[in-house]
């Protein structure tokens, strides 16, 4: 179990706000496979939640991996036109913050070929950016997400990250993708700002999965020493995870799934 320290506090840290609190909401849920997808609409604001029993029995991950490509269709909408940037954000060097740096590692990356020539009919443009977390560079992460957006000028921007969870039971059994948008480090009081279109004026699609929960969750009320925790196979449920996030990505925006 790896533990860190911090101070009790009542602050957002799921992609959008708590589904029960979301008033005026379009909602839709559905149950596939022992799997639940719950769909939230306002406007042109989405998301999506599939919440899963155990990403390591090898049929549910097919099932989940299934439900997860057609949902991601429906927010990527992929074209032959498009420009990806994909951002893997956290910290590589602690496994409960590097979902983003682990997926972008199965990115399969083709910006740089375009140099050579044309990319294969099935290819998208590809490129990818690991901005790691400011305790490690001394830059914060939104600088660096603005530079590579002016260097690559993508059409669409994907975001892979880990979240602290609101509840208990959604630890590392619920995959989030919204289009509203991410707020960086906001889950251990270090928000380092918004990430959305209406920000840098690129569509953004967000995924993430809760990998930490805080001891004040668990036990139902405030103390003076809280910290974080996570389950004590983290390493193991972080490669799956990634894999999982970067095979479905790929075959959606490569459109290489059929």
């Amino acid at each position: 179990m790896h533990k860190v320290k911090v101070p009790s506090h009542n602050i957002r840290t799921d992609i959008i706000l708590e589904q029960e609190k979301i008033a005026n909401y379009r909602r839709k849920v559905e149950e596939k496979n022992h799997l639940k997808i719950t769909k939230i609409e306002k406007n042109k604001e989405k998301y999506t939640s599939i919440e899963f029993q155990d990403i390591t029995d090898f049929e549910e991950r097919k099932v989940v991996e299934e439900v997860l490509r057609k949902e991601l269709k429906k927010y990527i909408k992929p074209t032959k036109k498009d420009r990806y940037l994909l951002i893997g954000l956290g910290n590589p060097y602690s496994t409960p913050d590097s979902l983003g740096p682990k997926t972008m590692d199965k990115i399969i990356v083709t910006r740089y070929l375009e140099q050579i020539g044309p990319l294969e009919e099935k290819y998208a443009s590809t490129a990818i950016l690991k901005p790691d977390v400011s305790g490690n560079t001394g830059i914060s992460s939104i600088p660096l997400i603005k530079s590579a957006i002016k260097e690559v000028k993508p059409t669409k921007i994907i975001i892979i990250d880990a979240l602290k969870a609101r509840k208990l039971e959604r630890l590392v059994k619920i995959i989030q993708i919204t289009n509203t948008g991410i707020h960086p480090g906001s889950g251990i009081l270090n928000d380092q700002g918004e990430i959305s279109e209406k920000t840098i004026k690129c569509p953004v699609i967000a995924i993430g999965i809760p990998t930490i929960v805080d001891k004040d969750t668990m036990i139902g009320k405030p103390s003076n020493d809280n910290f974080m925790v996570t389950p004590t196979n983290i390493d193991f449920l972080m490669d799956k995870l990634s894999s999982l996030l970067g095979d479905s990505i790929n075959k959606v925006i490569h459109q290489i799934d059929k």
